[in-house]
């Protein structure tokens, strides 16, 4: 099957969906072409600083196609649109379209669909309350009237389906968009259980603790991503602080973007300098699943990211802080998340439940079997192309 993508930032060294999906794609022998912006930097990507003078380019990832286009305008770094891609599309050939988000090129796609009927789109969806919507312009402005009435509505009768990451997106999508519920299915974010299985059959992880020179009987616990406040990674650390254990090692990756280097700080001065405590910085994909091998319990205080998913499919049990719009209950389906409500995010519950798990290894064991089973059921990339590829059968 010939399967264009349209994204706003591809970068085939990060572990995104849009990476996954092609990767799995490729995998499974579909034709991939990712259609996606000049962007190449993911800190360039979140902090809105964009290269106007980046060329358009084509590339091969893994026998993927990748075309990276420039933007034809871009408003305020929210309205963003790139060249065209009337041409791309006839000269492609397309059985399906997979759009990430309401792309403003997307009304493109419906056109090639008008004239190609036997070619099929669908998009998934990443907002919700917790990231979107939050002020009276972007909801009434930008997405009830700009996003739902001059893009999404008039693509809408061409969708075979739209899949939101999580179901909060699914809500987001039916209150503000009027989206029918029995338009959209659920999409989760997977993790590339290929890499990890590989990973672990090399015992990658325990090359990771001779490097650190942490013990095999050691505890580690696993968090990071990209060091920003709303992750309130201090409070991890604070709860590590007091735990006064020996034996039990912290392991935090990732980088701050320019904006939060002030935060990076704050966290190294909370460390302060613990023995035990390691930043490892930003890491590749190969390099992540490597760490997450190595540990025993993952803990994410706040704000989801693939990191989450990664960490169960890896067969670690997480303690996660849930902040109120983006519940990770779905995958939590046999108690391999403690999951922690916006009013105990603090370094006392954190603590608490990471000394629970610690000490009482059958538990411990339990929710790393439970993991495995979500992994299996919902993570794995083999089985969550197929529901994206059901529309061309």
């Amino acid at each position: 099957m010939k399967i264009v993508m349209l994204c706003d930032f591809y970068n085939e060294t990060l572990e995104y969906q849009e990476n996954l999906l092609t990767k799995y794609y490729t995998k499974h022998s579909h034709d991939v072409t990712v259609i996606t912006s000049t962007f190449e930097s993911i800190f360039d990507y979140y902090e809105n600083k964009h290269d106007k003078k980046a060329p358009k380019r084509v590339y091969f990832d893994n026998g993927a196609k990748i075309i990276k286009l420039p933007y034809a305008w871009n408003i305020f770094n929210k309205l963003r649109k790139y060249t065209s891609i009337k041409n791309i599309l006839i000269e492609e050939k397309p059985d399906l379209i997979y759009v990430h988000d309401i792309m403003l090129n997307i009304l493109e796609a419906r056109d090639y669909l008008k004239n190609n009927p036997a070619c099929k789109m669908i998009m998934d969806f990443h907002a919700d309350h917790s990231n979107s919507a939050n002020g009276w312009l972007s909801l009434n402005i930008l997405h009830k009237i700009i996003r739902k009435k001059l893009y999404l509505d008039p693509v809408l009768p061409y969708l075979s389906k739209i899949f939101p990451i999580v179901p909060a997106s699914t809500k987001f999508l039916n209150e503000v968009y009027k989206v029918p519920l029995n338009l959209m299915d659920l999409l989760p974010l997977g993790a590339d259980t290929d890499m990890g299985k590989s990973v672990k059959q090399k015992k990658e992880g325990s090359h990771i603790r001779e490097f650190l020179n942490i013990p095999s009987t050691d505890i580690v616990i696993f968090s990071g991503g990209k060091l920003q406040k709303l992750k309130k990674t201090e409070l991890l650390i604070e709860a590590f602080h007091k735990l006064n254990c020996t034996d039990v090692h912290l392991i935090i990756i990732g980088e701050a973007g320019e904006k939060d280097q002030d935060y990076k700080q704050s966290l190294l001065n909370i460390a302060n300098n613990h023995p035990r405590i390691h930043f490892i910085g930003w890491l590749k994909s190969i390099e992540v699943y490597k760490y997450l091998d190595a540990a025993d319990l993952a803990v994410f205080p706040a704000s989801q990211s693939i990191l989450w998913q990664q960490a169960i499919s890896m067969g670690l049990p997480l303690i996660v802080g849930d902040t109120g719009n983006q519940s990770i209950d779905y995958l939590n389906e046999h108690e391999n998340i403690i999951l922690l409500g916006n009013e105990r995010i603090s370094t006392e519950s954190i603590f608490i439940e990471i000394h629970i798990v610690i000490n009482d290894r059958a538990k411990l064991n339990r929710m790393k079997i439970g993991a495995q089973k979500v992994t299996e059921k919902y993570l794995t990339w083999d089985n969550l192309i197929l529901k994206t590829l059901q529309f061309n059968n």
